[in-house]
């Protein structure tokens, strides 16, 4: 599913926003978010025993809302979390945030999992088959969060929000993998050509806090042209 870049104009009133920058929050307000393609950031400042929620409402693809699947999580003390249709009371998360009043949470859904993770510290990863309620999987399984809303009255936490920022996908032909998908910051991929190949450039990258790899995207030339080049130059 191609990734969310641009709200549209028409939705904010103004230009189109490039979604690595962080956004106000507005409460009830249906934003187009493709879940599994895009991983959500929420920024909380937040205290803890506040009783304050993030909370974030799904919605399919054509804007129906998807029912009671929420993700919710609360500041309490310690903090604990709700998943709709999978989790049946409020449960403490497995791991506990930092301490910094500062957060920045990030929601990543695959077709299997629900992971979050606060101030890259990875506090919660749900796996629907774990759910003790069968609808948990036919409800969050596969590609099905297309819009997402913060409550009006559920969410009292999250100050802004904006798409994880990621340093851009490549393709490196001839290479053992051949492509590679974008990558949060702090990702280190490494390049390998395949035995016919011999690598010209740095065969390792990573991104960088300007979402910029740290080196040049590197070839995978065939020993044979290689050799040819060399001779013949």
């Amino acid at each position: 599913m191609i990734r969310l870049l641009l709200f549209t104009a028409a939705l904010w009133g103004t230009a189109a926003a490039v979604l690595t920058d962080w956004i106000a929050v507005q409460r009830v307000v249906s934003i187009p978010w493709d879940l599994e393609a895009t991983p959500l950031q929420i920024k909380t400042d937040s205290a803890l025993g506040s009783e304050k929620r993030i909370y974030v409402r799904m919605y399919d693809k054509d804007s129906s809302y998807i029912d009671y699947v929420n993700v919710i999580v609360k500041f309490s003390s310690p903090m604990q979390y709700q998943i709709g249709y999978c989790t049946t009371t409020w449960t403490d998360l497995p791991v506990q945030p930092p301490v910094e009043v500062d957060k920045i949470w990030t929601i990543t859904k695959t077709e299997t999992t629900l992971i979050i993770t606060c101030n890259n510290v990875e506090v919660l990863n749900y796996l629907f088959t774990d759910s003790s309620r069968s609808d948990c999987v036919t409800t969050w399984g596969g590609d099905v969060v297309e819009h997402i809303k913060f409550l009006y009255s559920g969410d009292t936490a999250s100050d802004f929000y904006r798409a994880t920022p990621e340093c851009p996908a490549f393709s490196v032909e001839g290479s053992t993998q051949e492509s590679w998908t974008a990558s949060p910051i702090g990702t280190t991929v490494t390049i390998e050509c395949v035995a016919t190949h011999s690598l010209v450039g740095s065969a390792t990258l990573t991104c960088q806090q300007d979402l910029s790899w740290s080196n040049d995207v590197p070839q995978c030339i065939g020993k044979y042209n290689a050799f040819e080049t060399y001779v013949f130059a």
